[in-house]
């Protein structure tokens, strides 16, 4: 990583952003020379002319937490909270560059966070040994945590989930509490945040780097490679999360649609069809039955549970036995699929958690997903579409959103067409994945042509933190990203496997 300091040094100088950094502290962090050659963009992929150098800038800092060993430098970008507004604040973003362990051969790989609102920092702080992947052997690995989000500042966690009555609204209570310091929660976006990213490759130097979007970070990947997508060299989507979705309504099928998976798959299997007969039909009228009796728990509680745990690939060959326990008033079957996928809004249960900023969670996806009149739309697309026993729960989620973005952020103009790029791009997508459904991953692939679509037979949500196989595929396609890799891998993946 500290190959990139004399370029750094020199961007600064010329463009007269940064501050002034003696000789002397140089030597001591940078000792490697970096090349001189400037990044005019790749011709088939197009130039970057959105980035602003001038108004973002890059300073090496202590880390603001404990070092989980190895090589680790901090840092903080700052950019401008609005870049439509000559007169806006700026924000520091945090930044983690973890040194390549054999030494960094090969470009430098960015991981951009799910969420919206995770912090890519603490993904890897609370697990280093999970992130020991073949192909960051030899590449540093750069952490960013996105505006709002983790250690940078300012930061829109609502600590008023662990603090208010059951009776408030800890999203009001929040959403005034950030408007009262300041805080221009519209710019808390997508869009911003591609560009925030595409500020950090210049700040730092780099003429060459590759991106791994987890979720919603997948989003802001395409983001860049809409907007930003000089000196991208190829990019990994973990579970995609495509701009040209429709989210509102595509979140209700994708529930039906892992159903409609499970109960074929254990039709099939004979261990599942024997234990759990007539699964589908027991399920619903389980369902039905406990939103009638209104007793210890409602069927929409089952319904919720079931969504949250399709996430974990881990988790989805207890569902039959779940599903047969709660049929059988056994409610404490349900604390085996305890989950929370992604897209899930966690509330803090600790104000020093960084992990998740729910305030970012909520301008994004109501700035770029949710607008008015979104409820009665979806309404009318599933009604009579889905079993009339879930249209409560399904349909509870969307009345939510639709009323928090009524005051947070309606959507406004954003740019919800497809991406289209040649960048090459490898997507994962898990079969009973319940937050970005392979119907996703299929629309992103549509206009992205030098593209590989993954499917994971029983997998659910984030694919490279769960099953080994995608590490493989991962790893031969950095190697040589203009070709396909190498999937035989899959072949070995036995599923069914109920319990």
């Amino acid at each position: 990583m500290k190959k990139f300091g004399l370029l750094l040094l020199f961007l600064s100088l010329l463009l007269n952003a940064c501050e002034d950094v003696s000789d002397e502290y140089v030597e001591d962090i940078f000792d490697e020379p970096v090349s001189d050659k400037v990044d005019d963009g790749a011709e088939d992929v197009g130039v970057d002319t959105a980035v602003s150098p001038s108004t973002s800038t890059f300073q090496f800092t202590d880390c603001p937490f404990d070092a989980p060993g190895g090589d680790i430098e901090c840092g903080t970008l700052t950019v401008p909270e609005d870049r439509s507004d000559a007169s806006a604040p700026t924000i520091e973003l945090a930044v983690a560059i973890v040194a390549a362990p054999d030494g960094a051969t090969e470009p430098p790989f960015v991981y951009l966070a799910g969420g919206p609102g995770g912090s890519g920092i603490d993904d890897y702080i609370a697990d280093p040994e999970g992130w020991n992947y073949p192909f960051l052997q030899n590449r540093d690995l750069i952490l960013l945590d996105q505006r709002g989000t983790g250690y940078s500042e300012p930061t829109l966690d609502c600590p008023e989930f662990a603090e208010v009555d059951a009776q408030d609204n800890p999203d009001a209570l929040c959403y005034d509490r950030l408007l009262d310091e300041g805080i221009n929660l519209m710019a808390y976006n997508t869009q911003e945040n591609g560009t925030d990213v595409a500020d950090l490759r210049l700040a730092l130097g780099i003429e060459e780097w590759d991106l791994l979007g987890i979720s919603y970070g997948t989003r802001l990947a395409l983001e860049v490679m809409r907007n930003h997508p000089a000196g991208v060299r190829a990019v990994i989507l973990d579970s995609p999360f495509p701009p040209n979705a429709d989210t509102p309504v595509d979140e209700v099928y994708s529930f039906t649609d892992a159903l409609t998976q499970l109960f074929a798959d254990c039709e099939r299997d004979d261990y599942c069809r024997e234990n759990y007969p007539d699964l589908e039909n027991v399920f619903l009228d389980t369902v039905q039955r406990l939103n009638d009796e209104g007793g210890e728990i409602f069927g929409d509680d089952l319904v919720f549970a079931l969504s949250s745990a399709f996430s974990d690939t881990s988790l989805i060959p207890l569902l039959p036995y779940v599903i047969y326990e709660v049929a059988n008033d056994n409610f404490d079957a349900l604390d085996e699929i305890s989950a929370e996928g992604d897209f899930a809004r966690t509330h803090y249960q600790d104000d020093e958690d960084r992990s998740d900023s729910e305030g970012m969670y909520n301008s994004v996806i109501c700035h770029d997903e949710y607008a008015l009149g979104d409820y009665e739309r979806v309404e009318t697309a599933v009604s009579g579409n889905i079993p009339v026993e879930l249209e409560g729960a399904l349909l509870q989620s969307t009345f939510d959103l639709v009323s928090l973005c009524e005051y947070w952020n309606p959507m406004t103009a954003v740019d919800n067409t497809a991406v289209s790029s040649k960048i090459p791009t490898l997507i994962f997508v898990g079969q009973y994945d319940v937050a970005t459904p392979p119907r996703w991953a299929t629309l992103t692939a549509a206009t992205l042509p030098n593209s590989t679509v993954v499917e994971v037979p029983g997998a659910g949500h984030s694919l490279l933190s769960s099953v080994a196989c995608t590490v493989t595929i991962a790893d031969d396609f950095l190697a040589n990203p203009d070709q396909s890799p190498d999937t035989s891998c899959l072949d070995d993946i036995e599923w069914p496997y109920f319990e």
